[in-house]
C-alpha cells in the first residue's frame, strides 16, 4: 500500500459519505482510547518498577497460541473454592 500524505487522507475522508465518516471517527476514537490505556498501563508498570514491586517490565505478549488452545483440567473431589472457605473458618 502506498503511503498517503495527511492532506490526501483528509481529502479522501471528505469524499466519504457521512455514515462512513462517522464510522471512521468511531474507529479513530477507539484507537485513541486504546493507546491512552496502553500508555497508562506502561506508566503503572514503570511506577511499580521504580517502587521495587517488580524487577523488570516484561515484553508485550505476541504469541497467543498457548492461550487459544487452553483447556481446563479435570479435578476430582470438591472445588478448591470450597476447600479454601472451609480452611478459613
Amino acid at each position: 500500500m502506498a503511503e498517503m500524505a495527511l492532506e490526501e487522507v483528509a481529502a479522501a475522508v471528505q469524499a466519504l459519505p457521512w455514515e462512513e465518516q462517522r464510522q471512521l471517527w468511531e474507529m479513530l476514537n477507539a484507537l485513541r482510547v486504546q493507546r491512552e490505556e496502553q500508555a497508562k498501563h506502561q506508566q503503572v508498570l514503570q511506577r511499580m518498577l521504580e517502587d521495587g514491586v517488580i524487577t523488570r517490565i516484561p515484553p508485550p505478549m505476541t504469541d497467543f497460541t498457548r492461550h487459544r488452545n487452553w483447556k481446563p483440567i479435570e479435578v476430582e473431589g470438591k472445588p478448591v473454592s470450597e476447600t479454601i472457605i472451609e480452611e478459613r473458618r
